[in-house]
């Protein structure tokens, strides 16, 4: 493809290969792009406005959902990277945000719209409200977590619940008193409101002629509530997502919603997009056997750009001993050579902290917005404090009686701490133990805190990231950690989670989307005492016993991909 800018929509979709080209060119109506990684979504999300604009669709009358600002942000610069030489008005085609769209709604029908910035201090309130109401202990009534996972959610609750819809009222209602409201209400509230007010319905669907929706896939049921009830009467309306790619189930996402858009809207379109651009075919093919041995998901074929087979591009790494994350981190920068940029993914933060501390203790620079724990509030707030103590105390348990007196303890249940920040504090604990006075630890607490900001580089060729946090991203080499028997696939996920078997098929997708990070190379790193069985299904394409398995009515009737 030319670096230069097109002159024309021809250009555009001569730039396209076929599966691309037919979904920017397909006629108006219901339309399912089905995207995997690496395959080019928003260079075809891109050429489909161009063709909405060439055939005559006034640009404002477009609109574009993502689900964050950097996302809208990239996608606002693309269009005008590609389609302002093409069409002078492309620039005032409407990108938004999901939030941003529903405070745009409630704002055009004269609500207030003021946000509160952390819902947590109301949350507790809440609930220390109902339980005096009751004469109940604060852990008989739902945790702030269980609170949490219902405040978006567009469905009531349910009625058997009472103490639960009890605080969520009780929430509520604190938030009217000042005025506020916060960004899951932004959307329902925007929701209720069309669906109540038929002139204000009206205006709205007529102010947009196509709507498209980027990352379909994490759509949670407000969202799919208000782009359909958007789109019509004409449902124009344009989804482009990945059903392997759906990772969020905590955020509400059901992979279903990818499934069942063609029978939700009649006349629909699935064009699915085969070719993945991004990572060697040896990665293709290992991503493809581990992605389907899932039974929810758009039966599909991905190819490879090539056929070649290099042994080099998939590597194991056997993470043996106390030293082993140490020795992993040897090799990042030999990797990371010019130019060259390596990824450490890991299921979760606190699998990635030996990573980070590795990385400290051999002085190599690195990225992340991952925070060390030693960066952690609850620790920060802790050290502050002890700083006060006499300089002869004993750290440990100076530590121990701050923690203990602020109530972060893991077994209270209205500590509204995250299980990372526990595991901060587990280890600065830890950390103490090495020392006697509280001057000798503060004195190195305070030299570790100044070597990792000086080792902090966000330009690094060496990034560290959750495998939520890669979403969307490419690396050079990629080195996938903790590969590992309850780790991933995450055991606590699965048996916590009221549909076990669906679980278990999103940790896998989890996987799949990790190893699709990489460009040219990916490091499997594991303990070869406990692999993990997606190691297996990467080279078998079979399921692999390890967790519970998904009942045999779950298959769906299989179907040929198809292009139109």
């Amino acid at each position: 493809m030319s670096s230069s800018a097109p002159q024309t929509v021809d250009e555009i979709l001569a730039s396209l290969d076929p599966d691309q080209r037919a979904a920017a060119d397909a006629p108006d109506g219901p339309l399912q792009i089905v995207a995997p990684a690496g395959s080019g979504k928003t260079t075809t999300l891109v050429a489909r406005l161009a063709v909405l604009l060439s055939r005559g669709v006034p640009a404002e009358q477009i609109a574009v959902l993502t689900f964050n600002r950097d996302a809208a942000t990239e996608l606002s610069q693309r269009i005008a990277a590609r389609l302002i030489t093409v069409v002078p008005d492309a620039g005032a085609v409407e990108v938004r945000t999901f939030h941003a769209l529903g405070r745009q709604i409630l704002l055009s029908d004269g609500a207030s719209v003021r946000v509160v910035p952390d819902r947590l201090p109301l949350l507790r309130r809440a609930r220390r409200q109902v339980a005096a109401r009751h004469g109940l202990p604060l852990e008989d009534l739902p945790s702030l977590s269980v609170l949490e996972d219902h405040l978006g959610a567009a469905e009531p609750v349910d009625p058997a619940r009472d103490l639960l819809r009890e605080v969520v009222d009780t929430y509520r209602s604190l938030l009217a008193l000042q005025g506020t409201t916060d960004f899951d209400r932004l959307v329902l509230d925007a929701l209720d409101r069309l669906e109540h007010d038929p002139v204000l319905r009206r205006a709205w669907q007529g102010k947009f002629r196509h709507l498209l929706v980027d990352e379909f896939q994490d759509i949670d049921p407000a969202q799919l509530r208000l782009v359909e009830l958007l789109a019509l009467p004409e449902d124009s309306l344009c989804v482009v997502g990945d059903d392997d790619q759906t990772i969020y189930a905590w955020r509400r996402a059901d992979v279903r919603r990818m499934l069942e858009f063609p029978a939700r809207h009649p006349g629909c379109r699935r064009i699915i997009l085969a070719t993945n651009y991004r990572c060697p075919p040896e990665v293709v093919r290992a991503a493809s056997r581990l992605v389907s041995v899932n039974r929810e998901r758009v039966p599909k074929r991905i190819l490879a750009v090539g056929r070649g087979t290099d042994s080099r591009r998939i590597r194991t790494w056997h993470l043996r001993g106390p030293d082993a994350a140490d020795q992993l981190a040897a090799r990042l920068a030999p990797w990371a050579g010019l130019d060259h940029r390596v990824a450490v993914l890991a299921r979760t933060r606190t699998g990635l902290a030996p990573y980070l501390m590795a990385l400290l203790r051999a002085g190599i620079p690195h990225a992340t917005a991952v925070p060390a724990p030693i960066e952690s509030p609850a620790v920060v707030a802790l050290v502050a404090e002890l700083r006060e103590a006499a300089a002869h105390a004993p750290p440990f348990h100076a530590l121990l009686a701050l923690r203990s007196g602020r109530g972060w303890r893991r077994s209270d249940p209205d500590d509204s701490l995250a299980d990372d920040d526990h595991d901060a504090l587990d280890a600065a604990l830890g950390w103490a133990t090495w020392h006697r006075r509280a001057d000798s630890y503060l004195a190195a607490h305070d030299a570790a805190l100044e070597r990792l900001h000086r080792l902090r580089n966000p330009a690094a060729p060496i990034e560290l990231t959750t495998i939520h946090g890669s979403k969307g991203r490419e690396w050079d080499t990629v080195a996938v950690v903790g590969l590992e028997a309850e780790t991933l696939p995450n055991r606590r996920s699965v048996d916590q989670s009221a549909e076990p078997a669906r679980a278990l098929e999103e940790e896998r997708r989890l996987a799949y989307v990790a190893i699709t990070r990489a460009r040219q190379r990916l490091i499997l790193a594991y303990d070869p005492a406990r692999p993990s069985p997606f190691l297996a299904e990467m080279a078998s394409g079979r399921r692999v016993a390890g967790l519970p398995a998904e009942p045999a009515t779950a298959r769906p009737r299989a179907r040929q991909p198809t292009g139109t």
